[in-house]
């Protein structure tokens, strides 16, 4: 036996999964108790929330970067329409003026 109450355990964990950025050093630090037995508690008593709230934000992240990139391309996309206008048009000047 370890020698914490079940419900210090529950709550320790609890701790853990509802502070976001709160690292399981700091909230053994922060609490007194040894790295690896809160570890071993969020394995036992963790709802997963935290997992989701990482899944959550990657897929955030991701939908972020998609439009990012969504919009990079359409600004990459003016430019070249730009290029291939110019280079027709100094191809026909260049054939009207015999260069």
């Amino acid at each position: 036996m370890s020698g914490y109450f079940e419900q210090f355990k529950r709550d320790a964990v609890a701790l853990y999964e509802n502070i976001e950025d709160l690292s399981v050093n700091a909230a053994s630090a922060e609490l007194g108790i040894n790295r690896v037995s809160l570890h071993s508690w969020v394995k036992k008593y963790g709802t997963g929330k935290r997992a989701r709230i990482k899944a959550v934000h990657e897929k955030a992240q991701t939908a972020n970067d998609s439009e990012r990139i969504r919009q990079l391309e359409k600004e990459v996309s003016k430019p070249r329409e730009e290029r291939d206008i110019l280079r027709k048009a100094a191809k026909y000047f260049a054939e009207e003026t015999h260069w």
